[in-house]
């Protein structure tokens, strides 16, 4: 059932900001703001993700996505020529600043997929050149062993601060056709987790990762390319629960 998803979800987001709850603080630095949430209900229709989060965060269905059973699709290549993602339009609501944040998804990727390169883009707000700093959830796929990983990658407004996590395994746990959640956090300036399904793995950053406040379109399924225009790293599944959120 939907509601039992999104109780795990609400459980997921806690668990990954634990460690930056260790320390006594006030009861209101504590409260989560959701900034985004893609929940696909069963009567969205039309070519917009509607955000159920109170910044209206609205996206845009963009190449040949397809919503069915309160999910997103997402086609291989071959059966589109135009890139499948959704866009959403720049808003400061998107941009954590200094504050721990989460963004997270449940995806669902067949071991079949096909791979138009060696990642996948699952959620980017930018990328490691853009001005004020970016965020980002990708799969990489090793072309030698087959084996995928799921990794973040945060950058600040200043360039001396960045967070970059992986989670090592074999092909299956993500790439199995089965549902998973993946959530990347910003625990603090000097610590970045990412959570599969509830297995928590943290890094330490590469210098205070400090405030992000990018400019950029958030993009959900794919990337641009270095030119800005054109499009790559397609992501091939399902998504549902695409939620950002900061503390």
């Amino acid at each position: 059932m939907r509601y039992g998803r999104h109780v795990r979800i609400g459980l997921l987001s806690a668990a990954v900001v634990t460690c930056a709850l260790l320390v006594p603080v006030p009861a209101s630095s504590q409260a989560i703001d959701t900034r985004l949430s893609y929940q696909v209900p069963d009567s969205e229709v039309g070519s917009v993700a509607i955000d159920s989060s109170r910044y209206s965060n609205d996206g845009d269905l963009k190449g040949g996505v397809s919503r069915r059973l309160g999910v997103y699709k997402f086609h291989a290549l071959s059966r589109n020529p135009h890139y499948d993602r959704i866009r959403t339009p720049h808003d400061p609501s998107l941009n954590p600043g200094r504050k721990p944040f989460t963004y997270s998804v449940r995806l669902k990727v067949s071991p079949d997929a096909e791979w138009s390169h060696s990642e996948m883009a699952v959620i980017r707000h930018g990328d490691s050149d853009s001005p004020g700093g970016d965020y980002k959830m990708e799969l990489r796929k090793n072309p030698d062993t087959g084996a995928v990983s799921a990794f973040c990658v945060m950058h600040d407004d200043d360039g001396q601060g960045a967070g970059y996590v992986r989670g090592r395994g074999r092909l299956s746990p993500i790439t199995d056709g089965r549902w998973h959640t993946i959530a990347c956090s910003r625990v603090d300036a000097d610590t970045v987790s990412l959570s599969i399904d509830g297995q928590v793995t943290e890094r330490a950053t590469h210098g205070a990762l400090g405030s992000v406040v990018g400019g950029d379109p958030l993009l959900i399924g794919c990337q641009f390319a270095s030119d800005g225009v054109h499009h790559r790293e397609q992501f091939v599944g399902k998504m549902d629960d695409i939620r950002i959120t900061v503390q």
